[in-house]
Formats: C-alpha cells, sequence, structure tokens
C-alpha cells in the first residue's frame, strides 16, 4: 500500500517527544486506525444520536475526519457528539497550520472549527457546529475530569500521545470509565497493542483483538463493549419556555441550535421588562480563589459568552476589557490564586501594577487590578431580542405547566418560580443603576472598572455606574439616595472620576438563591428550572441554557458532574 507523504515535517509535542499523527500521512492513519478500526461509518447507520468520546483531541484532525464522514454518510436527521479531552491544547493559529494539506478534504470545516475554537481555559468547553454536530471539548487531565462526564459513549478513540511516553493518561481510571460510561455494543480503537492496554480494556468488559496496525506498525487493538448499558431514551422535542428576561430568552435561543421547539410565554407586553432590561450589563466570570463548581460553571459560561455575542450584529457587544481593582488583602490574595488555580492560557487572567492598570484603563487609578482582557459589557435588552429571533412568543400571558401541548415547561421567569415551587429558598435583590454623562476625564476610560461598585466606559457619551444591592426593598422606584451612594462608591474607589452627575437611571430586581448558584435542571413534574441567576446572569443563563437543552435531548452533559449537582434545584432538599 503506499502512503501519502506530508509536504512537512508532523507537528510534534516537545512535553512528551512525539509526534501528534503519522509522518507517512496523518490523514491515513486516521481512517485506519479509528475510522476502519471502529468499523465506521456502519456502526452510525439507523442511529438518531450517535456519540464518540476521544482521549487527546491534539490538533483535531480525528474530530474533522469524523465530522466529514459523519455528514456525509449519517440519515439526515442523524445527530454526532463528539467528546475530546485534551489537556495540553493548541491554539487555533497552530491547527489550522498542521492541518492545512487537508483543507481540500474537509470542506471549510476546518475553517470553522477554528473560528469556533473555545478559550484555551480549564473545564468543559460546549461548540454547536450545526444542529447535527456537536463538539464538547474538555482541556483537563482526563484522569480528573474522565469522572465528571455524563454521557452515553458508543465509541472511542483512545489517541493519547504513545503509552511509554504518556503512561499517566493510559489508567485504571480510563479503562474503568470506559465500563461505566458505555453503551451496549460500544466499539472501541487505539493504535497501541501495549499489553496493559489490552489487560486494562479486557477487565473493562470489551472483548479484544489485534489487528493490523497503520503502514509499518505491526499491531493495534480494537473492540467491542460486551456490557450490558442501555443510554438514555427519553427526549423532548416541544418545551414551553415562561419568561422573557435573559434566562427564558437564552433557552429559547440555545433550544434552537439543537433542533429544539418551543414557544416564549412573556407575562408583559414586551421582552426584557425585569432585570434583564437595563441599558447596559457587564459580563464577568465570578471569582472564585480555588478552582471548583462554580469556576467551571463561569469558565465554560465566559468562553460561550464570548464566541455567542460575537455573532451578533445588534445588542453593543464591546469585550473592552474589565478591571477589578484590588482594594484590600483579601482580593489581592483571591485574585492571586484564581490565576494560580483557574489554569487560563492566553493571558486571559492578569495582574497589573497600578500604573499598568492606569495605561490599560486610559484614566489614573491608585490601585492594583486584576485584569480579565476579555470581559466587557453587551446591551441585556437588545441581547434578549437577539436571543428570541424566531421563537414564537405569547405576550400577556404567563403560561402556565401543563396548559398547551408541550413535552417540558422551563421556568425562566425569575422570582415567578416561587409560584410553583413556594419552598425553593430565592429573593429578590433590588439594584439601582446610574447614568451619568461623560465628562473630560471619563472620556478616556477604555475599560470596565469593578470594585465593588462598577463603571462602563461611555456609550453614546452616557456611563453606567452600579449598582445597589438591597434585598431589603422590592420596588423599582428611583431613589436618588441610590444614585448619590452609586457616585459616592465611584468616587472612594476612582477618585479621577469624581464629579461624574446623575441624569438618569433604572432600578431592577435580581433573582438570587440561598447559596449565590443559580437553580438549573430538573424540578419535577416535567418542569425545569433556569432561575436565581444574580448578578451574573448574562453568563449563567446561557451555560445553563446548553445543560438544560443536553438534559431534553438526551445528550452529554455540557458541564461536569460536581457542576450539574451544585446547580441542581434538588440540592435544598
Amino acid at each position: 500500500m503506499h502512503y501519502m507523504g506530508l509536504m512537512h515535517e508532523p507537528p510534534r509535542s516537545e512535553m512528551f517527544d512525539d509526534v501528534y499523527f503519522s509522518a507517512l500521512g496523518g490523514l491515513e492513519e486516521t481512517r485506519h486506525v479509528f475510522i476502519a478500526g471502529n468499523n465506521l461509518p456502519e456502526n452510525w447507520q439507523g442511529r438518531d444520536h450517535f456519540t464518540i468520546c476521544e482521549t487527546g483531541f491534539g490538533t483535531g484532525l480525528n474530530f474533522l475526519t469524523a465530522w466529514t464522514l459523519f455528514e456525509e454518510t449519517a440519515p439526515p436527521e442523524a445527530i454526532l457528539d463528539f467528546i475530546s479531552f485534551e489537556k495540553f491544547p493548541l491554539k487555533p493559529e497552530e491547527i489550522k497550520n498542521y492541518l492545512s494539506p487537508w483543507t481540500h478534504v474537509f470542506g471549510g470545516r476546518l475553517d470553522r472549527l477554528c473560528s469556533e475554537y473555545p478559550l484555551r481555559a480549564a473545564g468543559f468547553h460546549r461548540v454547536v457546529l450545526s444542529p447535527r454536530v456537536i463538539l464538547t471539548l474538555i482541556f483537563d487531565d482526563v484522569n480528573e475530569a474522565l469522572p465528571e462526564l455524563e454521557a452515553d459513549i458508543d465509541c472511542w478513540f483512545l489517541d493519547g500521545f504513545t503509552p511509554s511516553k504518556n503512561p499517566e493518561m493510559w489508567s485504571e481510571t480510563l479503562f474503568g470509565h470506559m465500563e461505566k460510561l458505555s453503551t451496549s455494543g460500544a466499539s472501541f480503537a487505539t493504535f497501541t497493542a501495549a499489553g496493559f492496554v489490552k489487560r486494562g480494556i479486557e477487565q473493562a468488559g470489551f472483548e479484544v483483538e489485534k489487528v493490523k496496525g497503520f503502514a509499518h506498525k505491526r499491531d493495534m487493538l480494537r473492540g467491542v463493549f460486551k456490557g450490558q448499558r442501555q443510554g438514555r431514551t427519553q427526549k423532548f422535542r416541544k418545551i414551553s419556555i415562561l419568561g422573557g428576561g435573559v434566562a427564558g430568552t437564552a433557552c429559547a435561543h440555545v433550544f434552537r441550535q439543537y433542533g429544539l421547539d418551543s414557544i416564549l410565554y412573556e407575562k408583559e407586553d414586551s421582552l426584557a421588562q425585569g432585570a434583564s432590561g437595563n441599558r447596559i450589563g457587564l459580563y464577568n466570570p465570578r471569582p472564585n480563589a480555588l478552582r471548583g463548581a462554580a469556576s467551571d460553571f463561569y469558565t465554560s459560561a465566559f468562553s460561550l459568552a464570548l464566541r455567542q455575542f460575537s455573532k451578533f450584529d445588534e445588542i453593543d457587544f464591546k469585550p473592552c476589557g474589565a478591571l477589578h481593582l484590588i482594594t484590600d488583602e483579601a482580593k489581592q490574595k483571591r485574585f492571586s490564586k484564581m490565576i494560580e488555580n483557574w489554569c487560563w492560557q492566553d493571558g486571559g487572567l492578569q495582574l497589573l501594577y497600578a500604573q499598568q492598570a492606569s495605561d490599560v484603563a486610559g484614566i489614573p487609578l491608585e490601585q492594583e487590578a486584576f485584569f480579565l482582557p476579555q470581559s466587557g459589557y453587551v446591551s441585556p435588552s437588545k441581547l434578549c431580542r437577539a436571543y428570541a429571533g424566531e421563537t414564537e412568543v405569547k405576550y400577556g400571558t404567563p403560561g402556565r405547566p401543563g396548559e398547551d401541548d408541550s413535552d417540558v415547561t422551563v421556568l425562566a421567569d425569575g422570582i415567578g418560580v416561587k409560584d410553583i415551587f413556594p419552598d425553593f429558598p430565592v429573593y429578590t435583590v433590588r439594584g439601582q443603576v446610574s447614568l451619568c454623562e461623560e465628562n473630560e476625564t471619563s472620556q478616556g476610560l477604555k475599560t470596565a472598572l469593578c470594585y465593588g461598585g462598577y463603571v462602563c466606559p461611555a456609550v453614546d457619551g452616557v456611563h453606567v455606574v452600579g449598582s445597589t444591592f438591597q434585598k431589603w426593598l422590592d420596588h423599582c422606584d428611583l431613589l436618588e439616595e441610590d444614585h448619590q451612594a452609586n457616585l459616592d462608591h465611584l468616587t472612594e474607589a476612582v477618585p479621577a472620576l469624581a464629579g461624574l452627575q446623575a441624569q438618569d437611571g433604572r432600578a431592577g430586581l435580581r433573582v438570587a438563591s440561598k447559596d449565590r448558584f443559580p437553580l438549573i435542571g430538573p424540578a419535577g413534574g416535567g418542569i425545569y428550572v433556569s432561575a436565581a441567576h444574580g448578578s451574573h446572569g448574562l453568563l449563567g443563563s446561557l451555560a445553563g441554557a446548553h445543560l438544560l437543552a443536553d438534559m431534553l435531548r438526551g445528550g452529554p452533559f455540557s458541564l461536569p458532574k460536581r457542576t450539574v449537582k451544585a446547580l441542581s434545584p434538588e440540592r435544598f432538599g
């Protein structure tokens, strides 16, 4: 057999001293080992949903090959979920360069993958490439992340670096979770024929055989799972969504991406009438010193938002960056720990001296600052309208679970969740923002500033300064004393902006939970919830919508198990 040579040397990992694919033909190797080794495309024929799990995303060559073949050969309504782990993700420009010899084979898919490539930050990242092809990229050590995966796997691509150079990946954790996650008849294939790999997979319940390896390699392994495990079979297709704010409209938008039909009910006569109606809203991940359920949630949400917001033309999206001023020692420690523990690459999290922060902000600052260069702002009200898109909206009715022919109902109507679930420990928090005309100094402000309150760069000559935080008030009337409180807080943190005057403002009621984490998931009786997003609703509502879509369609979860558990409305018992 003749193997097509490459125009240049294959990419090599310096850490593992191993190549990402064969010098004798990377595409041919993928087709031989993983496609033919898993009896594809035959194994997805007659299936409406097929899930592949890969250990070692690398350049994405295996994924692009499977994606292309699936769209060419699978039934028209079938869906491919592709899950892949990668501890050391490449940059999208590196991927594009390394795979350039096969651009013509993938027919625009390589460019699409690179344009949709997520933030290189540790955690789960969902990428919906089409209603038929959904990628879940997990940037983490497979031994730590695989136990956090909720999925029904039909096919395994075992493609880490060779076991002699990367023995940690070929572990009992991997083999054990192959047994836990595989559906009946699931297949696997791998380039290696190492004895301990063969024994580990056999002990996991697979029937394993050695077959001819690629090119000059004598052997490889392939096999079929002999255990009995059925995946989730219940899938919902028609959904009622109650609430026309950012949580409800995000659900409507995301459900459409997965081919799910929904109707949106809004009790007012237009969208974004509550806290989602603000003129400008900041999007920032919630700062936590340690990595855990919350940080993984907001990292995934932040990455989703960056890619989603950039696709809308009319939402005043501005990734201007945000400086979190370090006003005490506790913040210094928290932000330092964040940089150490969150594992964001490409300068996504930075600590700046006061002069550096001043240069970034465009105005004098007196404190060091924690800088998120990709944070920024959007118009929540415009975002709601963009999210709603072509979804049918029924105005003037709050909707009730079970009143139409929908399969399920999603409660995304803020404090309205207590009408159905009065025992939920959620409450409203009044927040008032002040609108201030820019002055000579404030015209220079280039980034958002956060200091307990916040101020945004001027939009159409007006700064948004916020926000009060009042659990004890439940009205939305504007209060002059709240304007003064906002401006006093601003002046104390940023003396250079003293002198701004409130010309107008807006008050709204955010909804938060007892533990300051959203409620997202099933609540019983065919009802699902996306609520209590607090001050991080622009991010949390989007990630929550993807998780709900996974639950409704029976797909792999886009978030780790520990995060899903922490979000569950049932956690309060």
